[in-house]
């Protein structure tokens, strides 16, 4: 295990990362150009991070992706990229949830993680007794969370990279591995727009 070469894809916040295990060393890179351009930096970015950890793509032996919840369109590029990548190189991948990511190593015996999905709300996960299953997955206001009877962490900024990598080893371990599915709470904005056309159509 300590030896699996693991390469990990986050897109779903403004901040791109890009975490790879070498080893017991972890290397990243964390773009802060905006989520706009994550679709022009993440192959720059995916390079410059393997050539940090001494490596070529075909050396990765597990690739990971963040799929969300999180930006629709940075969930997709994400997905889509490392999907790619595995195809290409005819490996495995892991899917890490931005959820999992917040709550872990986290030991309390409750703990409510939350990602700003705008207009006042919040998607939010809540864990119990430091494992990564959630007890309950949804959408709160920020009154709501606010009442909140246990610790919560609101996602801010960039993943961490040793995180990542650490959840990434953990569902190896358990051969929990994944075909990359976007993990969407919602419907996109311009998903609802069509709907709510389609709807007033039809009344």
């Amino acid at each position: 295990m300590n030896n699996t070469k693991i390469l990990i894809i986050d897109t779903t916040s403004e901040q791109m990362c890009i975490a790879c295990s070498n080893g017991e060393k972890v290397f990243s890179t964390l773009p802060d150009s905006g989520s706009k351009k994550h679709n022009s930096n993440i192959l720059p970015s995916v390079d410059f991070t393997l050539k940090k950890a001494g490596l070529k793509i075909d050396e990765i032996d597990v690739f990971g992706c963040v799929v969300g919840p999180g930006s629709f369109t940075g969930i997709r590029i994400g997905v889509a990229t490392v999907k790619a990548l595995a195809l290409a190189t005819g490996k495995k991948c892991v899917s890490i949830t931005s959820f999992e990511e917040l709550a872990y190593g986290e030991n309390d015996s409750q703990v409510t993680v939350a990602i700003d999905c705008r207009h006042n709300s919040y998607y939010v996960a809540k864990f119990e007794n430091s494992s990564l299953n959630p007890v309950f997955v949804g959408e709160l206001s920020e009154e709501e969370l606010s009442k909140q009877n246990c610790k919560v962490i609101k996602k801010s900024g960039a993943s961490n990279p040793d995180k990542l990598i650490a959840i990434a080893k953990m569902k190896i371990q358990a051969n929990e591995f994944s075909e990359l599915v976007p993990y969407y709470l919602k419907k996109s904005q311009a998903e609802r727009e069509y709907d709510a056309k389609n709807m007033d159509k039809t009344v």
